[in-house]
């Protein structure tokens, strides 16, 4: 089993090292990056925001972290809003220039996850362009328009209903069993 992480490169070289950052063994995640993310989420690594390598370090700490940690779980979202405050600081200063597709696909997630809609309408070019750009996330273009479709439909995501504690009304379910979980699967197909 790898070392926990202390510092954002060995955060970086943790993810980006793996065949398929997005398919990690959830405790490995757990043994590496859990004690970071608990860090993140309690402001104690904020100091990362300074520099965007940092800064993006800090994101997958924020966002793709607690959906090993919490799958299924409420928590998995709970510091999404700090992450998308991170990536906001990524569109207005344009500091990601230098990373590669994957990177700046990492660094601009945080708003595709958003059940927001100006922040769907601005990552979904740049979702476009990074899946364009790497063959194995091609799928992720199609994704990333359902999401969109999605928020300007309903203003939330519907399969987060019960992690939310809401019901889900039986438009929404419909869709859910219609729509989102048959393309869903599609698209992971195809991309795999």
């Amino acid at each position: 089993m790898p070392k926990p992480a202390t510092q954002p490169r060995q955060v970086l070289t943790f993810w980006f090292s793996l065949e398929r950052p997005a398919k990690k063994h959830d405790p490995t995640v757990r043994a590496v990056l859990g004690g970071l993310y608990e860090q993140a989420a309690t402001h104690q690594l904020d100091a990362w925001l300074k520099r965007p390598r940092e800064r993006l370090a800090l994101i997958l700490l924020l966002d793709q972290v607690p959906r090993h940690l919490y799958r299924k779980d409420g928590r998995a979202y709970a510091t999404d809003p700090k992450a998308q405050a991170a990536t906001e600081r990524f569109f207005a200063r344009g500091d990601w220039r230098d990373f590669t597709p994957l990177e700046r696909y990492y660094a601009a997630l945080p708003f595709l996850h958003a059940e927001d809609l100006d922040k769907q309408k601005r990552v979904n070019p740049v979702i476009h362009q990074c899946a364009a750009a790497i063959p194995e996330l091609s799928f992720m273009g199609r994704l990333a328009d359902l999401y969109l479709e999605t928020i300007e439909r309903f203003g939330n995501f519907p399969h987060r209903a019960a992690l939310r504690g809401s019901q889900t009304t039986d438009e929404e379910a419909r869709f859910l069993e219609e729509e989102w979980y048959p393309r869903r699967r599609r698209m992971q197909r195809d991309g795999e």
